[in-house]
Formats: C-alpha cells, structure tokens, sequence
C-alpha cells in the first residue's frame, strides 16, 4: 500500500488536500468479489464461481424491520460451493445497536473458519447527529467483537463516514464504497489502507440476472484467507496432528466446528461418547442450513477405519450422508444412524499425511423437516489398518468385515460379496 496524491474529479465534487491525502492504490494483485440480497433473485452460484467469483457479502438484514429472505440460501449455497462468504447487515442507527447486532448473529451461527468477519453497513444516520451515529456503531462493533473474538469489517464512503459519523474505527478492516473508475479510492479517515472496494453497483455475473455490486479484495487470495474466521489463512479448521495410529476428536474438541444458524444446533450434555453431543434436525433441502465438520491432521498417511458415535437417544437418521475428505478426494457415506448405540463403522479410506482433510455432516439428508427427525454430530475416530496390499493407492473398494464395517482389498475369500454402506460418490467439498 503506498499514498498518492490525485489530481481531477472525484464524482462532481473537486478534489480536496483532504481527499488527495486519502486516496490510496492498491497494494497488488486483488480478489473478485460480489455482495448480494434478495434483490438479485435466484443466484446461480455454480455459474457464479466459474465466473471468477472467489467470495461474496451476503446482506442478513436492513435493521430489525426487514430480514433478507435470501441470506439462508445464499449463505448455504456459497458454503456448499466453495465460495468464501461474510454477512452484512444495513445499519440503521436509530434502532437498538445490540438488538441488530444479535440479529446477524443469531443467523450466522458459529463462525465456521471459512467465513469472513461480519459487516457493519453504514451509510444512514437515522437522523442523528454524527455523534451519536457514532456511539451507535461503536456499541455495535463492540458487541459483535466480543461475540466472535476477532473485529468485524466496517463498509463506507468517504463522504458519508467524514460528514454524518467521523468516529475512528480503523481498526476495524475497512470496505470502501466508491463507484468509479478511478484507479485508487478516496478512503475515509481516520483509515490509512482498504481492504476491500465496492467499485460498481452495474456489474455482471455469470448466474445472476442484472446488476450486482462488484468488489476488489486488495492483496492476494492467501492474503484474503489470512483474514477468515478460522485464522492463518486456512479454510480449514489447525489441530493437533493425530497419532500414527489414528485416534478419536470429539464433538467438544477445537477440531471440530458446528455450522449454520446457532438456534438449530442443540447441546446435550447428558449423552454421547465424552458426555456431550450435537443435534440438529434434518431437512429434504438441496442446501444445507447445519452441519458439522472434523477436521483432521494426520501424523502418518495410509488407509485407516472411519467410524462414528451414535447416541441411540438422540441418532434418527436413517439416511445421514457423511462426506469424507481425504488425500484431495472426497468419498460420501450414507448410515442409518440409529442402527448402532454407540461405534458403528463408515469404511475404510486412505488419507494422506497432513492436513486439509476432514468428515463432514450436513442436515440436507432428505428426511422431512416436518418428521421432526434428529441427526447427531457426536465423536470420529480413525484407526489406522497395518499391512494393508496396496496401501495409499486411493483404492476405494469396499468388501464387508467381521465387524459389520468396509474391509479394503476387494471380495476374495468372501464369494464377492459387496456390502456397500454408503453411496460412494465424488463431491465437491465444503470450503
């Protein structure tokens, strides 16, 4: 990032000392983005990515009155996609600042270590004066940094924050609203860099039908991830690596990470395999809304048994689908989680040393929401099979066991027999 000073025109409004003192370039490359609502309709968010799209803002509300009723499937669908997503929210500071703030909260749930930091969208003042909008975003930012531990993104103008706010949020990563063709922005004080800029409302996506806002993230795509919620530039959730052996990450370990809307994910602590579990229930939705996620770390690579905890009084899924992925594929499971009280097996998979690997749950089983049917996010555990031919050679081939669980190495010695517990399909993983 490096300071310019700009001569001409800025909207119709002659450039200032001020504003030359403000203008600041990019520091390099930069990131594609969008920000959307309900106003674009039905996205295609398939066509979107192939289009470039790398990640969106997607607005949760306009104050307290009026929740977008496209956040859910937008914030799903992008997650489901593999495109990077925050929320934001308009801003209305004559309404209660923490009220709002618990409105997006309460529809992000548990920030997954995929999402961006949350948005405060300010650019009304309610009829306030500049204090007091002021003090309003402050108790904002506040509540919403004390919530989920890390500064949320402030989204401006220049003109708007200098006149009708003029607090100093700058420590808070700034998204700068400007639509022009200018090279480098005019950013408002007391902010010395952006990080992202809305530089049109006439943009055109792939998967979209007319206008959407268009934004530049400045610095690399790493760069970008170094600011996710998860920290460090990875979208997936830094653990300890587990034993050459394998070994077991509960639903209460940092490993793993409940997702979706917080309402729906309910904690037992009086049941599961360490005294607590996660449940949620299913839908018959193409997205989904919750899901859970294991993130995994390997000490040695090799194939290894994946199996599951099903608390009898809680696990009703006939049909849970968990996707396994491992060594850059994924490989999808589907149990009756009901069948077992207790370990019941998924299969066996090869994994690669390291991380970036994971098993995943979602609520989208296809049971009806309407059955009121529980699905268990409760304890993983992989152990590692020694001497197995062909190890690390992807293989996927499933025979049955002794246990009841996947045996790699074909159907010898069992007249070809294939017990298959679970659609075995490539998808696309969550990121």
């Amino acid at each position: 990032m490096f300071l310019v000073a700009c001569s001409g025109e800025q909207g119709t409004e002659p450039v200032s000392d001020l504003t030359q003192a403000t203008t600041v370039c990019g520091s390099g490359p930069t990131v594609k983005g969008i920000d959307v609502s309900y106003y674009q309709g039905t996205i295609d968010w398939t066509k979107a990515k192939a289009d470039g799209v790398e990640y969106a803002f997607i607005r949760v509300s306009d104050g307290l009155a009026t929740v977008d009723t496209k956040f859910d499937t937008n914030w799903a669908q992008t997650r489901a996609k593999g495109i990077l997503h925050g929320a934001y929210q308009f801003f209305r500071p004559a309404q209660d600042p923490i009220a709002q703030a618990d409105l997006l909260l309460s529809k992000i749930g548990t920030p997954a270590p995929d999402d961006l930091p949350p948005v405060i969208d300010v650019e009304a003042d309610g009829g306030l004066t500049p204090a007091q909008v002021s003090a309003k975003v402050r108790i904002w930012i506040d509540h919403v940094t004390a919530a989920i531990g890390k500064r949320p993104i402030v989204y401006t103008g220049f003109y708007f924050w200098r006149d009708q706010v003029g607090g100093d949020e700058s420590a808070s990563p700034l998204w700068h609203a400007q639509y022009s063709t200018a090279a480098c922005p005019n950013i408002a004080p007391t902010w010395q860099d952006w990080a992202f800029w809305q530089y049109t409302s006439s943009g055109a996506v792939n998967g979209i039908a007319g206008n959407v806002d268009m934004n530049r993230f400045n610095g690399t795509r790493a760069e970008l991830e170094a600011m996710l919620m998860g920290g460090g530039g990875s979208s997936t959730t830094t653990c300890d690596k587990l034993p050459a052996d394998g070994g077991t990450i509960d639903d209460g370990d940092a490993c793993f990470t409940a997702g979706g809307p917080a309402g729906s994910m309910r904690h037992v602590a009086t049941a599961g395999e360490a005294g607590d579990l996660v449940w949620t229930h299913t839908t018959d939705k193409a997205t989904e809304a919750n899901f859970g996620e294991w993130a995994l770390d390997l000490t040695l690579a090799g194939r290894y048994k994946v199996e599951v905890y099903t608390a009898a009084a809680f696990a009703q899924s006939k049909q849970a689908r968990y996707t396994v992925h491992a060594a850059g594929a994924d490989h999808d499971f589907i149990i009756d989680q009901s069948a077992a009280d207790g370990w019941q097996p998924l299969g066996e998979v090869d994994f690669a040393a390291g991380p970036d690997q994971s098993i995943h749950l979602a609520d989208n089983t296809g049971e009806l929401l309407s059955d009121n049917v529980q699905l268990v996010f409760d304890a993983v555990r992989i152990t590692r099979i020694a001497n197995v031919p062909g190890e690390g050679s992807g293989s996927d081939d499933m025979t049955p066991g002794s246990d009841g669980g996947c045996n790699a190495g074909g159907a010898s010695g069992l007249g070809g027999l294939v017990l298959v517990l679970g659609a075995l399909v490539t998808r696309r993983r969550r990121r």
